[in-house]
């Protein structure tokens, strides 16, 4: 699957890319599952149509404006999309922020520590 895609940052497993419209299937999958989202303090997405346009409007806009933003991760021994981690710049705050939310039953396997280092560095 990364393939086709640039490669931001690689560790020993994950691959973590630019999200792409092609992205849709699987991060809606993600994005409308109740657990993903807890914490969040976000609504989940009703349908793929308003996640695109969420999408579009606030992580590829990050990508032109700011030159970072969250990624989707991919896991290098099943090729599978995982979940996101990356930056976001918060202008209200001035800051930016480290996040990532991953499909469930890819928890608890170390991925958050994995890519948030990576980012960090």
């Amino acid at each position: 699957m990364t393939e086709k895609y640039e490669i931001i940052i690689e560790t020993e497993r994950l691959t973590l890319r630019k999200l792409t419209l092609d992205d849709m299937p699987e991060l809606f999958k993600m994005e409308s599952t109740p657990e993903v989202n807890k914490y969040t303090g976000e609504q989940v997405s009703p349908s793929i149509e308003d996640l695109e346009a969420k999408i579009k409007e606030s992580i590829l806009k990050d990508y032109k404006e700011v030159g970072f933003g969250r990624l989707a991760v991919i896991e290098k021994s099943s090729g599978s999309f995982i979940g996101c981690a990356g930056l976001k710049y918060l202008p209200k705050f001035d800051q930016v922020d480290l996040g990532y939310r991953f499909m469930p039953q890819y928890w608890g396997k170390g991925y958050g520590t994995e890519s948030s280092r990576a980012l960090l560095q």
